[in-house]
């Protein structure tokens, strides 16, 4: 059997529709990637949503994406970005497809969506709880292929701008990673851009911004006028076996 994985990341909702960033208005690029991923004649098992899901930490910008989510009539998993308020995407993404579910599992895999947020900071970290968390996963379940997901950046990317952001523990927790056969892929957001490296047997993998995109390998910050908004899909099979795909928005 197979498993077929949405990842989308970095809505930045807001709750003004008028709202627009890095030159998009978010809330209309969210929709017409939506109404993009229907057409396609894939559909989703599971959404996982890894961060900045709004921009402006309203109550009002977490209902609205939750009821936008809602559309993909599939089950949605949400962890927090730098621009989240973990406590109230906690109170307004738990209810009807959509959740905060930490440890997902389905079929012969297992997700674990872990939270790299330093509150009132960019930088991001997984902190001791995190890190036992991921651990506990990853001993409950050694016969499981894993997917692990957080909002920052493991390693550089490339641009130096940006990999001042990036998770600032991440040796300790490659180190954690690379000593677990079954992790299969790490998947994070944050960086606005399709990125995708090896460690090992493991795909270190980043997804574009549902809206707007930074330039690749940019030593200061700069948008990507040549990329619209993106998402990526991914296909899980029992044996192990993890392929992936970024589709973009025509446009």
């Amino acid at each position: 059997m197979q498993a077929r994985i949405l990842h989308l990341t970095d809505t930045h909702l807001h709750a003004n529709p008028d709202y627009v960033m890095m030159g998009r208005n978010t809330r209309l690029s969210l929709l017409a990637l939506l109404e993009h991923i229907h057409s396609e004649s894939e559909k989703p098992d599971i959404v996982l949503v890894t961060g900045d899901l709004t921009h402006d930490e309203t109550s009002k910008g977490y209902r609205d994406l939750r009821a936008i989510l809602e559309t993909l009539k599939a089950p949605v998993y949400v962890l927090p970005g730098n621009h989240d308020i973990p406590k109230l995407m906690h109170r307004h993404m738990n209810k009807g497809q959509v959740g905060t579910q930490r440890q997902i599992l389905i079929h012969n895999w297992q997700i674990v969506m872990l939270d790299s947020t330093i509150r009132q900071s960019d930088n991001g970290r997984l902190d001791d709880s995190q890190l036992q968390f991921l651990q506990h996963c990853l001993g409950q379940y050694p016969e499981r292929y894993t997917v692990i997901c957080l909002h920052h950046p493991p390693l550089p990317t490339g641009s130096p701008w940006l990999d001042t952001m990036q998770l600032e523990n991440s040796t300790q927790f490659l180190n954690i990673i690379d000593k677990q056969p079954g992790v299969r892929a790490v998947l994070w957001g944050h960086i606005h851009q399709e990125f995708s490296a090896q460690l090992n047997n493991i795909q270190l993998l980043s997804t574009p911004s549902t809206f707007s995109q930074f330039k690749p390998l940019s030593s200061t910050y700069a948008v990507d006028k040549k990329r619209n908004a993106g998402y990526r899909w991914l296909e899980l099979s029992d044996n192990g076996e993890l392929e992936t795909r970024v589709a973009w928005l025509p446009g």
